[in-house]
């Protein structure tokens, strides 16, 4: 016997092929918020294991991207409280083409709170407007602002006082 919120073989690989539809921009978002390509996949399996076993998801489109931009970006920063201190840096990001600049900015941004690094991430790495980063992190539009200029105001701290 199976209880209500238990699904059927069938809605499984058809909420897998849904999901597999946006495993690049999963990707891409988790290894803007964790740094590493590693971590990022492990983040994305979460997260769609996670949405896999949700009771219900969103059937209207921008909804579902909401739904799922949100739990790869909840998972990335969960990931990275549990791990903070074992997370390296990605070789990849940023990409200013110059590395001793990169590894400068990347040593900056690890200092960051895990929350200042995903919003930082979202609005910076990958261009989401003020009103997508507050549906994928669940917070008021004001609150978005709030703490991205805090989040730039502390890396630019950081980054005058490295020099």
């Amino acid at each position: 016997m199976t209880n209500q919120f238990s699904l059927r073989h069938t809605q499984v690989l058809d909420r897998a092929a849904i999901l597999e539809v946006y495993r690049a921009e999963s990707f891409r978002l988790a290894l803007r918020i964790t740094g590493n390509p590693t971590v990022a996949e492990d983040v994305v399996q979460i997260a769609f294991l996670r949405l896999l076993q949700a009771p219900e998801l969103p059937i209207v489109l921008p909804e579902l991207i909401k739904y799922v931009r949100r739990t790869v970006t909840n998972c990335s920063i969960d990931f990275l409280n549990r791990q903070r201190p074992q997370v390296e840096l990605s070789e990849s990001l940023p990409n200013t083409e110059n590395p001793v600049l990169d590894f400068e900015v990347r040593q900056a941004l690890s200092q960051l709170s895990v929350e200042h690094q995903a919003i930082l991430a979202l609005a910076h790495g990958e261009g989401y407007s003020y009103r997508e980063i507050a549906e994928t992190l669940d917070i008021p539009i004001g609150t978005v602002g709030s703490r991205l200029n805090h989040a730039r105001a502390e890396f630019k701290k950081i980054w005058e006082a490295g020099e």
